[in-house]
């Protein structure tokens, strides 16, 4: 599994506190970018980590924006990528366990003791292959067909 994460101007700290956390604890990431605080479009980021996930259902991605719903927004727009924004390690559990999430989306003002929590749910929560969430899993598939 490798881990691919991006941010805007807005996620760009945040991010780099991910990243070294990352590392710290032996997990393979690749910083997509930013490379600095200068002012950059999120969808762009969003596309080259969704990009990624999508090339592989083993990869995951984190995107990160000032309130992480810009992020989630564009990220969504790809198929077989499942990105959910969320604020608390809970949420982060069910929504990889319930809806397999494969992105994770931060808002940057997060405080990093939470975000690290968040960060270690979505990497170490396993994906629930109970009939009813893959029943809607293939259901979400069916839309995105459309």
């Amino acid at each position: 599994m490798n881990v691919f994460i991006g941010a805007d101007h807005g996620g760009f700290e945040l991010k780099q506190k991910i990243v070294h956390w990352l590392q710290q604890n032996q997990y393979p990431v690749e910083d997509v970018e930013p490379f600095s605080q200068n002012p950059c479009d999120y969808p762009l980021i969003a596309q080259k980590v969704a990009l990624r996930v999508q090339k592989n259902n083993q990869h995951l991605g984190i995107l990160i924006c000032t309130s992480g719903i810009g992020m989630c927004i564009a990220a969504n727009k790809f198929k077989n990528v499942r990105a959910a924004l969320v604020h608390i390690p809970e949420a982060t559990q069910k929504a990889r366990e319930h809806n397999h999430i494969n992105i994770l989306c931060l808002a940057g003002t997060l405080d990093a003791d939470t975000t690290y929590l968040i960060v270690q749910k979505f990497l170490t929560t396993v994906p629930s292959l109970e009939s009813r969430h893959l029943r809607r899993l293939k259901q979400i598939q069916e839309i995105e067909d459309l």
